[in-house]
């Protein structure tokens, strides 16, 4: 694909395919906020893995073994429904594999990769600014979605929980590179890049950016420091109270509530925040290990069991559930083990626990087939690439 001035090339597609499940535009927004910008990112990166045979080999087998077993299993439980949803689960992956496979043919994959989610925190700092300055003349918010606007601000997201996960992992991804080995960035840069992440997940207004910002900081620094901090916040959340941030005070109310396995008061505390809980916390209360679905699946009729009218503030009619614990209703706990290990922890190393507690403590209570959902699971991946190339070129330097 060429022109005079400008040629194409595997970083362009690999940045677009990688912004793409981070960003949200709304023209590109349809029914249901579904984002038709990062399908099509999907669906290029596809026809590229394919057409340029990236080696991936034996995660691809993997995952496509996943897929065969989730696409029998919608046949025989959950009819087409089930089926139109691991289509589009597997687009969502076709762009996670052909992230990897160019991300294979980077040869400074750090560098690389913190200049993309620096340029990311950025984006959506500036934006978040623009927002906050066109709400407050009174001139149309640019790109609002699904936010209250004044001191709530959605930047380049569908809505402000969805911008503390994805600002809060590319942030954390970010830091976590930064901490491996190679030229380390000038301190005033990672000033610059760390006052936009604050500066950006305040201005959304979000309780979960809060609690994010708290956690990006936690566990950037995972080590015995980190275990003694979240011992020394453990023993101060009360005093966490006296803080007069409302975002902080909704987290810290639905926490407490949280204890009490109460899914009205879970409710009552963080409406927004309760809806993510409260299937997780709905299934652990009902589910049994001598049923064959706990192993195997229940199919569809499994989220209509377990969820439909449970949930206060949810139509009769709708259901309400993440990936935690709808997919292993759906699929079983065998499948939802399996898939966890293909996407995550078959990629656990040092750099990416962090990530993949964030991702776990955060994401899990998407569906897995959204955007937000597979951005978490790409940046475990990129990390663990990362690191991986890091540990061989530094293998190559010893042995010359």
């Amino acid at each position: 694909m060429r022109s005079q001035s400008f040629v194409l090339n595997s970083r362009h597609f690999l940045v677009f395919i990688l912004v793409s499940y981070a960003v949200v535009v709304s023209p590109f927004v349809g029914a249901g906020l579904r984002n038709y910008m990062v399908l099509l990112a999907a669906m290029i990166g596809g026809t590229l893995f394919m057409a340029l045979r990236f080696y991936l080999k034996r995660q691809v087998f993997w995952a496509l073994l996943l897929f065969s077993i989730m696409t029998i299993q919608s046949l025989f439980q959950g009819g087409t429904g089930q089926f139109g949803s691991v289509a589009l689960t597997f687009v969502y992956a076709m762009g996670y594999f052909a992230i990897a496979g160019l991300l294979d043919i980077i040869e400074d994959k750090r560098a690389f990769l913190m200049k993309v989610m620096r340029g990311i925190v950025f984006a959506f700092a500036i934006l978040s600014v623009v927002q906050l300055l066109t709400s407050l003349v009174g001139l149309p918010i640019p790109n609002q979605i699904a936010s209250k606007g004044i001191w709530s601000y959605n930047s380049l997201a569908n809505e402000p929980s969805q911008l503390g996960r994805i600002v809060g992992i590319s942030m954390l991804c970010y830091l976590v590179l930064s901490r491996l080995p190679g030229e380390p960035e000038p301190s005033r840069l990672r000033l610059k890049v760390l006052i936009a992440f604050v500066l950006t997940m305040l201005l959304s207004g979000s309780s979960l950016a809060a609690v994010a910002i708290i956690m990006v900081y936690v566990l950037s620094r995972f080590s015995l420091w980190s275990v003694l901090l979240v011992t020394i916040i453990v023993l101060m959340w009360p005093m966490f109270s006296l803080i007069d941030f409302e975002p902080l005070q909704r987290a810290i109310l639905l926490a407490n509530n949280m204890a009490t396995l109460d899914i009205d008061k879970v409710m009552v505390a963080d409406h927004s925040g309760g809806l993510r809980v409260a299937p997780m916390l709905i299934y652990f209360n009902d589910f049994t290990l001598a049923k064959a679905g706990f192993w195997f699946g229940y199919g569809t009729e499994g989220l209509i069991y377990f969820f439909q009218g449970n949930i206060s503030g949810i139509g009769e009619d709708d259901i309400f559930a993440g990936f935690l614990p709808a997919f292993a209703v759906v699929y079983g706990g065998l499948v939802f083990v399996f898939f966890i290990w293909i996407f995550a922890l078959r990629q656990a190393n040092r750099a990416t626990l962090p990530l993949i507690a964030f991702w776990a403590i955060f994401m899990t209570s998407s569906a897995w087939n959204t955007q937000v959902f597979w951005y978490g699971l790409i940046t475990i991946y990129v990390t663990w690439a990362a690191s991986r190339s890091d540990f061989r070129s530094l293998s190559v330097r010893a042995e010359s």
